[in-house]
């Protein structure tokens, strides 16, 4: 699935989730550079979507270092056992069940992230100036027009084929090339699905103007803070009906298409994916075990 982000908000938490993901394809001797220097890397997609002045920059940095620290010790700890199970499950076998549980293990974590996250998002946004809101429209919008150019203009049969191809580039990173077997169930998945996104482009355009709207009421300061945390943590109430439709359609086909997958992995191809994660692991848990200080909040945040 592409991935988008929909907010100066969601930034810190999709680069977390991006290290989680990218570094299951890299060298496990990355993954704590990487962490080391995502305080840096909020700010700059920050950035790319609001024109933060230094102040704020220097503050979002700060919190994003006060932030790291919270998910260091209290998080990565978690997201090592998560790893470790799943890797075990790879050894025996897993089912869909098994799967969903997982899944949802990662969804509790992800949800603990926002809500600590939250403070920090509403007191940012509280500051912007009417510029940068504005400029923040303008950036949203620049983003979605992108978002399809993968899929616009081709046939749903060129759209599949499309998928297929960075579904199959993608694997080939995590486990090396397919075999017939694994091929042919790719094939089949593809042909189940709909990897057009206009869909996921029109519910992004609605959580986006109610985002715009609240922003435009940030003085009104308890009522802004409820509707962004509502924001950040329900994104699916802004779900269209078709959109909820397909969402709920593809999810039980790449569950299923995990699970098969994962049970016709051929020995070296697990062994392959099983080194990465546990490398993952540990690497997690070396970084949940620094004994570095609790940096200091840096404040109030500045005004645009």
């Amino acid at each position: 699935m592409p991935a988008c982000f929909d907010s100066t908000m969601k930034c810190l938490q999709r680069c977390l989730l991006l290290l989680i993901a990218v570094s299951l394809l890299g060298a496990c001797s990355s993954v704590r550079l990487v962490y080391s220097n995502l305080d840096r890397a909020v700010v700059w997609r920050a950035a790319d979507y609001v024109d933060l002045n230094r102040a704020q920059r220097s503050w979002l940095r700060q919190e994003a270092r006060v932030y790291l620290h919270w998910h260091r010790h209290q998080q990565l700890p978690h997201w090592a056992s998560l790893i470790e199970d799943f890797d075990a499950g790879l050894q025996d076998g897993v089912d869909l069940e098994e799967l969903t549980a997982m899944e949802e293990r990662a969804q509790e974590l992800i949800a603990v992230m926002l809500q600590r996250m939250a403070p920090v998002a509403v007191d940012l946004m509280a500051g912007f100036s009417d510029a940068q809101v504005r400029g923040l429209k303008a950036a949203l919008e620049a983003s979605n027009e992108d978002l399809n150019a993968d899929y616009e203009g081709l046939s749903v049969a060129e759209q599949r084929a499309v998928w297929r191809q960075k579904t199959r580039d993608g694997l080939d990173r995590w486990i090396g090339r397919l075999t017939p077997e694994q091929e042919a169930l790719l094939e089949t998945v593809s042909e189940s699905i709909a990897p057009d996104n206009t869909e996921w482009v029109a519910f992004r355009r609605l959580w986006q103007a109610d985002l715009l709207d609240a922003l435009r009421q940030r003085n009104q300061m308890d009522a802004f803070d409820e509707r962004i945390v509502e924001l950040m943590l329900h994104r699916e109430r802004w779900h269209t009906p078709s959109y909820r439709e397909i969402v709920a359609r593809h999810q039980r086909i790449y569950r299923q298409f995990a699970v098969d997958l994962i049970n016709h992995l051929e020995p070296d191809q697990k062994r392959r994916l099983s080194g990465r994660l546990t490398s993952l692991a540990r690497d997690f848990e070396t970084l949940a075990a620094s004994t570095r200080s609790a940096p200091e909040s840096a404040g109030p945040a500045p005004r645009g």
